[in-house]
């Protein structure tokens, strides 16, 4: 076994401790990979120094069961790594310094992975200074601060993936970060302390696929240079910010993008064209900003749409015609607009899961077209001028788990209909003015503490509590009724 070159555990549910004998004894290991199993106890890197052959070195996803000392004062590696992945362990427990000193050392990296590792102190630069073959770099989920430094006089061109979210990185991005990396395909600095403007520089990410700068504080307009230059898109996650101006420049050429969110930002005026030459779109998300204006006529020209998130802006009514050209919607959300009096009844929601019209200021019956929706799981219509009766229909839609009814003018009795519902998990009919009796089988409902709200003329069954009880839609009980 001395002559053992390559040591491969990984995907197993090995657990204990890792012998460090066994790694000090096999000096001819180039490549040992020890990832996403379940060990426990201690392991010191410096059982590595003298396997001077080694190359590969991975310690990945061990859900933080494993203490790693990588800092002993006296070890100096003679080995010089290509990979070097080490995530989800306590590092330095006991000097509570993980700085990860002996990566100075290396200078002939490819693949770096240091995922929620504990890691403190600035952006380590040195290591893109020291390893300019360096393609991957994952330091997200840790404890960096301090501005982002990147090298000036380096062009790292094998650089293809770098993540850095979950951090308290600050300042703003060098102006220069697209020459120094122009070939990435992912970069994901979500998560941080980030602020300024998002650096024109950007646009010479040509081949950029996915791009991830949501929840900073970056200001100002999505620099023309992104949406002109860099046709690779398929996400762009700018969430979260507080971005303004037009939601996409005038021109853009974000052809294969798939997933665009720009929500909670402070976006002005129309509801960007720019988005026409992303024909394959798969999901819109620009709410909670300040978007005006009807829906254009084209938004049905994005027929492949599956989900489109508009709530919480100032967009207007009626919806247009062309609505119903969106044939494969599974999440819609329009809520907290003026998009009443109703909805076409063309829209087909067959397929859809997810339907949130709350305080849209629609008017008329509770709309039949709902009838299709037999995949619907969330139906949420509160806060609207929607009257007549609660239809009996309702109970077809066996799929349904939130039905959500509060704050309209409903009257009648509540349907049978709704004790057919067997997955239903929050009911909410309150501020209706519904009345008669409640019906006795929608206990035959609850998998847990029932929670009730009554807020309508019900006579109450016996045995039901009446007393109130706060509205919660997050789960704190398996099934919650507001009526």
């Amino acid at each position: 076994m001395t002559s053992l070159r390559a040591l491969d555990v990984a995907d197993n549910s090995f657990s204990g401790a890792i012998p460090s004998s066994l790694l000090y004894n096999l000096k001819s290991l180039e490549y040992i990979v020890l990832s996403a199993n379940a060990f426990e106890g201690s392991l010191s890197l410096a059982s590595l120094t003298n396997n001077s052959n080694l190359k590969v070195f991975s310690l990945i996803d061990n859900h933080n069961r494993l203490e790693v000392d990588i800092e002993e004062p006296t070890w100096c590696p003679s080995f010089q790594l290509k990979v070097f992945g080490l995530s989800n362990c306590v590092l330095n427990k006991y000097t509570n310094d993980v700085i990860l000193n002996f990566l100075k050392e290396q200078s002939d990296l490819r693949s770096v992975q240091l995922s929620d590792s504990g890691m403190i102190g600035n952006f380590p630069n040195w290591l893109l200074d020291n390893n300019v073959n360096l393609g991957r770099l994952v330091l997200k989920g840790n404890n960096l601060s301090g501005a982002f430094h990147l090298p000036s006089n380096l062009t790292l061109v094998n650089m293809t993936w770098f993540d850095a979210s979950a951090n308290m990185i600050d300042k703003e991005l060098p102006s220069w970060i697209g020459s120094i990396l122009p070939n990435l395909i992912y970069l994901n600095l979500s998560k941080n302390l980030l602020n300024d403007r998002i650096p024109h520089s950007i646009g010479n990410m040509k081949r950029l696929q996915t791009l991830d700068l949501s929840n900073n504080s970056f200001i100002g307009e999505i620099p023309e240079t992104l949406a002109k230059d860099c046709a690779s898109l398929s996400t762009l996650k700018l969430s979260s910010n507080n971005l303004q101006g037009r939601m996409l420049p005038w021109y853009s050429n974000l052809t294969s993008l798939q997933y665009l969110y720009l929500d909670s930002n402070r976006f002005t005026g129309d509801i960007s064209p720019g988005i026409l030459n992303s024909s394959s779109l798969l999901v819109l998300d620009i709410r909670h900003n300040s978007l005006s204006g009807t829906l254009p006529n084209w938004i049905g020209d994005i027929h492949n749409l599956r989900g489109l998130m508009l709530s919480s802006n100032l967009l207007r009514g009626p919806l247009p015609m062309s609505f119903c050209n969106l044939r494969y919607l599974v999440r819609l959300d329009l809520s907290s607009n003026n998009l009443g009096p109703n909805i076409p009844p063309c829209v087909n929601v067959t397929i859809m899961r997810f339907l949130h019209l709350t305080n849209d200021m629609l008017v008329g019956h509770f709309p039949g077209f709902l009838s299709a929706a037999s995949s619907l799981v969330t139906l949420d219509l509160r806060h609207n001028a929607l009257s007549g009766e609660i239809p009996s229909w309702i109970g077809s839609l066996q799929n349904l788990k939130v039905l959500l009814l509060q704050g309209n003018n409903f009257e009648g009795s509540i349907p049978l209909g709704l004790c057919l519902l067997k997955n239903m998990s929050i009911l909410d009919l309150s501020n209706n003015n519904l009345s008669g009796k409640i019906p006795s089988c929608l206990k035959d409902l609850t998998f847990g503490k029932v929670s009730m709200v009554y807020r309508n003329t019900f006579d109450t069954p016996g045995g039901w509590s009446t007393g109130w009880v706060p509205y919660d839609y997050n789960g704190k009980f398996s099934f919650n009724i507001f009526i």
